[in-house]
């Protein structure tokens, strides 16, 4: 495996004119920084959220902030199987073809358990099988492209996540266990689908990041509608600030998965300082996890994941 040069920034992006680019959860955070240089690059982008109000003010904000005019926002509760088809047919009718998919929307540890519609715990539903509905759908326009990069955005949150295949409902429900099981396996689809690809001589490379700990919008210690364990993150970073790294260095490691020409294929990138914390793009150690070698559990994972979504 290949490290990326040492101070990879939005400097060492390739021309982007030509490439469409779609970013979920690109009206805030993270999300937004990647969507912006993007466009800054010359993409075409496409940024999925689930509030009308807030998509319409982030594609005006990036307009304003980068001076480029080729973004577009698509509303879509991506916890809901039904809508996330129903965005993939209408990106299917509206684009030429898709060179860059970055599965980055996401849920962080809600206090409570919510079902979603399909039967689904919610951060499963959103982090894990909507990403996995997107690119499956999407092949089409993926294909389109000459070198396709699809981009799931996994978590530090590195944890010990066992994977079952009985959790998907989120019973005996566990935030923290549950949220970095669904980082898992976002970056255990990362390998599979790369490996489908190769085996079939598709050009579409899928690999996966982490953006490290990135100051966003992360809930306030006095809110409970997230879990323990994030209001007491809230109050440490309120504390600590310089813990955090801005959106704009956080986006980097997607970005270099997305553009960058030496990017490889079934692996994650991360921060290279304080064990994946901060820092430039670099190999992350979650690339020497068993579960990621195991083919028998990919193999599960993958057949899980289509019964699902009905993929």
């Amino acid at each position: 495996m290949r490290e990326p040069i040492r101070h990879w920034t939005q400097k060492n992006m390739p021309d982007l004119h030509g490439s469409y680019a779609v970013v979920t959860g690109g009206t805030s955070g993270v999300g937004f920084a990647m969507s912006a240089a993007l466009l800054r690059h010359g993409a075409t982008v496409i940024i999925v959220g689930k509030q009308a109000s807030k998509g319409v003010t982030a594609a005006a904000k990036l307009r304003a902030q980068t001076g480029q005019q080729n973004v577009t926002f698509m509303g879509a509760d991506l916890a809901d199987q039904a809508a996330t088809k129903h965005l993939a047919n209408r990106l299917l009718r509206m684009l030429p073809k898709l060179d860059i998919l970055i599965n980055n929307a996401g849920v962080m540890m809600p206090a409570k358990r919510t079902l979603t519609r399909d039967g689904l715990e919610l951060m499963w539903a959103v982090n894990y099988f909507a990403g996995f509905i997107l690119t499956s759908e999407l092949m089409p326009l993926l294909l389109r492209s000459d070198h396709a990069r699809v981009v799931n955005v996994a978590s530090i949150a590195m944890g010990r996540p066992h994977l079952t295949f009985n959790q998907f409902d989120g019973h005996d429900y566990r935030p923290w266990t549950i949220y970095t099981t669904t980082k898992l396996a976002q970056a255990m689809m990362v390998v599979k689908l790369n490996q489908l690809l190769t085996e079939a001589g598709q050009s579409v490379t899928v690999t996966g990041s982490s953006p490290g700990l990135a100051a966003t919008s992360l809930k306030t210690i006095s809110s409970r509608k997230t879990a323990w364990l994030m209001r007491m993150g809230a109050l440490s970073f309120r504390l600590l600030p310089f813990l955090r790294q801005s959106p704009d260095q956080a986006a980097l490691p997607a970005l270099y998965a997305a553009t960058d020409p030496n990017a490889q294929g079934g692996v994650i990138y991360a921060p290279h300082a304080w064990r994946g914390l901060r820092g430039y793009p670099a190999l992350w150690a979650w690339n020497q996890r068993p579960e990621l070698h195991d083919q028998k559990l990919l193999d599960r994972l993958y057949r899980a994941s289509r019964n699902v979504t009905g993929v």
